[in-house]
């Protein structure tokens, strides 16, 4: 019987029934409409989003565990979509943050020392994406890294380690490409779609 009870348990643990229900109440609002709305709703589950933060579209959340508890997004923030989110650690994006549709967030590998099976032991690593910077569309970032504050990833990039500070990175695997330029806009509001 407590086989059958651990099978079972194990089938439900990444089942997580607060976000089925969210996701068919965001099933009906269309990609870059009822933006508030979205992120009201996301409030609504539990997820932490600053004010101001737009969550312009789906947001895949992904994971065993705490998923809601694992996920927190800053203030003046636009999230594009779709985004697929690896929450078996912790994700937190800063304030004033981009992110492009199609990006993805890894916080789960493998140890791969053993050759009768290379995805072995998983491996958590947390992501943060630090005050200001932009993740661009198609980018995969993956376990442990930080993204620095103010730093551009190119669109398509996979970053495999941190990102310094006020650095465009591009590449597969993610290279620094050039410094950026020191600066504050003064107003500059980040979920102002039609500014961008």
């Amino acid at each position: 019987m407590s086989k059958i009870l651990r099978a079972i348990s194990g089938e439900f643990s990444a089942f997580h029934f607060r976000l089925r229900v969210l996701n068919v109440a965001l099933f009906f609002l269309p990609r870059f409409s009822f933006n508030r709305v979205r992120t009201r709703l996301y409030r609504a589950f539990g997820i932490k989003i600053g004010a101001r933060s737009m969550v312009m579209g789906s947001m895949e959340l992904a994971g065993g565990g705490d998923v809601i508890g694992n996920f927190s997004i800053g203030e003046d923030c636009q999230i594009t979509s779709p985004l697929y989110l690896d929450l078996n650690e912790r994700i937190v994006i800063g304030d004033r943050v981009a992110v492009g549709h199609h990006v993805q967030i890894i916080t789960t590998s493998h140890e791969t020392q053993h050759e009768g099976k290379r995805c072995g032991v998983a491996k958590l690593g947390s992501v943060h994406l630090e005050d200001g910077c932009w993740v661009a569309a198609g980018a995969m970032i993956l376990p442990g890294v930080t993204v620095g504050k103010g730093s551009v990833v190119a669109a398509g990039s996979v970053v495999t380690k941190d990102v310094p500070p006020n650095t465009l990175v591009g590449g597969v695997p993610a290279k620094v490409i050039k410094q950026l330029e020191v600066g504050l806009i003064d107003g500059l509001a980040c979920n102002d779609v039609e500014s961008h």
